[in-house]
């Protein structure tokens, strides 16, 4: 999505047939839900293109709700809104968010006549009991199903995945992994489960009956799953839910923390240099040439990798060289006496 201007039109829970387990959208979107009133797409749309600055594209995307599980007719008219700004080359694409089970072949047909080019899949887990435990109201074999009439119609493809979710453990999470990468999906999302006000969570929780990853475990498992993606050249475009005031204020409990990817990218760093400093011969000194948009991660945060290589004994082993003209996520190594 680089280069790439998405404008955000939130439908919140429009069209959702079930109220899943650890779902309540108002908080997590920080938008009230929406019964048929009217969504001012084209208003959204025309102010954000006042900040399109030098993106050569854009595209709307509708978020928070079960788009396709909407009636058709609301469908259309919040897709027909967009056309205009398509038919005038202001806009190029669009994306929605919809659940597996809402998924047929006349659903396809229908987003490709308004020229719908993503759609996002709320997997959250390829595991039947941990599906049915959260309430999810499909299965398995409906995601893979789903998956697989989108990518004939030649729609590209995101996928949602929610670790810790209630039944989940370690293993079933990472076979999950597995069966997505299996699928192909173009790109994406890792959101480790939260515990919200006025989720049905949030009542178990308080029982007793359910606890979730600490946050140390969700980076972990978020940095394990990152490089499984990344080697089988899937995108992981998001890690961690979006900071906002609302969830921050509606949060009881869960791995939440407003950098959670840059968390991530920092296990993953320290990971990385720590497996080259390890290689180096007595007397040799490493030089690690990074993006300086990679500069913080890299560090971590409050200098955590820092001080973690430093308690390893490498703290003269190594030094950094900042290039501005490397593209971020790009790194070289080069060793010296």
């Amino acid at each position: 999505m680089k280069n790439v201007l998405v404008i955000p039109v939130f439908i919140p829970h429009r069209g959702c047939p079930h109220d899943c387990l650890f779902c309540n959208q108002q908080e997590i979107s920080g938008t009230k839900r929406q019964e048929k009133a009217r969504v001012p797409v084209q208003e959204i749309i025309e102010e954000w293109l006042e900040h399109q600055g030098a993106r050569e594209q854009v595209q709307v995307a509708f978020y928070g709700g079960s788009f396709t599980c909407l009636e058709r007719e609301e469908q259309a008219a919040l897709l027909q809104a967009v056309q205009p700004f398509i038919a005038a080359n202001k806009v190029h694409s669009i994306r929605c968010s919809t659940r597996p089970d809402c998924v047929d072949q006349a659903v396809c047909d229908h987003l490709r006549q308004y020229n719908v080019t993503t759609v996002e899949l709320g997997v959250q887990s390829l595991d039947d009991t941990v599906l049915q435990r959260s309430r999810r109201g499909h299965t398995a074999a409906d995601c893979e199903k789903a998956f697989r009439m989108l990518k004939k119609d030649g729609i590209e493809i995101g996928i949602q995945l929610m670790p810790g979710l209630p039944g989940d453990t370690i293993f079933s999470f990472l076979k999950t992994v597995e069966q997505v990468i299996g699928l192909g999906p173009d790109f994406v999302r890792i959101y480790p489960c939260l515990v919200v006000e006025n989720s049905g969570l949030a009542q178990l929780y308080r029982q007793g009956g359910f606890l979730p990853l600490s946050l140390s475990k969700a980076i972990a498992l978020t940095a394990y799953s990152y490089e499984k993606f990344s080697r089988a050249g899937i995108g992981v475009i998001r890690m961690g839910l979006q900071p906002s005031t609302s969830l921050e204020k509606s949060l009881i409990a869960g791995p939440y923390h407003p950098a959670f990817g840059e968390l991530v990218q920092s296990r993953l760093w320290l990971k990385q240099i720590r497996k080259q400093l390890a290689m180096l011969q007595s007397g040799e000194v490493l030089e690690i040439h990074l993006s300086e948009r990679d500069l913080s991660s890299m560090i971590g945060n409050r200098k955590q990798n820092m001080n973690r290589l430093e308690e390893l004994g490498f703290k003269n082993r190594f030094t950094l060289v900042v290039d501005r003209n490397m593209q971020r996520g790009c790194t070289e190594y080069v060793v010296s006496k």
